[in-house]
């Protein structure tokens, strides 16, 4: 596998941080997937109202903080209030929604490949990802490899118009019939898909026409050894320390 490939990463990538073990998407996830020996993570990125990036998966910070309500129409003053962690184990109260600044010179600090998503909400997909390359380009050290992707081609678009050098990857669930020609367009180098729309031929035609196949979300061993037989290049999971044998650099 090579790994000079823009869009190489390690086997196994900690899905948001290591979020089997922390609440997810925290500073604390991020620290103990290294802890348990990732040597990537995988993690999400939106907007505040204010215009500030911060690291969520949803659109609105009721699942995984004390607060409730869109993100977008929160500032950032508000957001760093909420308690993230509480709501996964007492054990992480006080856990804070981080900023992307501060999550990004975490990995970097921890020397891990990063897979940034882009999680807009429905609606501000420009200005969540201008705003987002714009962090990418003040605080991600320009030596260390990065994989910035997205279920949406607008942010990619918006994203690769301000860094076009940062290796891009199309999010889908099922794939996309016409996944070769989406990829093209939106200059994506790697498919992320959900990992029971894998087969052997949709790894083979990926890899020919030069671009990475990276499931989610795998946390059976089972099932990782046969999508890495099936020749899947990476596989996200809550739990990487799991899957750990499975390994590279």
């Amino acid at each position: 596998m090579r790994q000079d490939h823009p869009g190489h990463m390690p086997k196994i990538i900690g899905h948001r941080g290591a979020c089997g073990h922390a609440p997810e998407n925290t500073l604390v996830s991020i620290a103990h997937a290294a802890e348990l020996g990732a040597q990537a993570v995988e993690f999400d990125a939106t907007i505040t109202q204010d215009g500030v990036a911060i690291v969520l998966h949803d659109y609105d910070v009721d699942r995984c903080s004390d607060g409730s309500g869109p993100v977008a129409l929160k500032t950032f003053d508000e957001i760093k209030r909420l308690d993230a962690g509480s709501w996964f184990d007492k054990r992480f109260a006080g856990a804070r929604i981080p900023t992307l600044h501060d999550a990004l010179k975490l990995v970097a600090d921890k020397g891990l490949r990063l897979n940034l998503e882009l999680k807009p909400t429905l609606g501000w997909e420009e200005p969540t990802a201008r705003i987002i390359a714009k962090v990418v380009q003040d605080v991600w050290p320009l030596d260390l490899p990065l994989l910035v992707s997205s279920m949406s081609p607008q942010a990619l678009d918006t994203f690769h118009d301000r860094l076009p050098g940062v290796a891009l990857g199309l999010i889908t669930c099922a794939i996309p019939q016409n996944w070769h020609l989406r990829m093209r367009q939106h200059h994506c180098v790697a498919l992320h898909c959900h990992h029971d729309f894998v087969t052997h031929d949709l790894v083979q035609e990926v890899h020919a026409t030069g671009a990475r196949l990276h499931v989610y979300t795998v946390n059976d061993d089972a099932k990782a050894k046969a999508l890495f037989a099936m020749g899947v290049d990476a596989v996200f999971t809550d739990f990487p320390d799991r899957l750990a044998h499975h390994h590279d650099i």
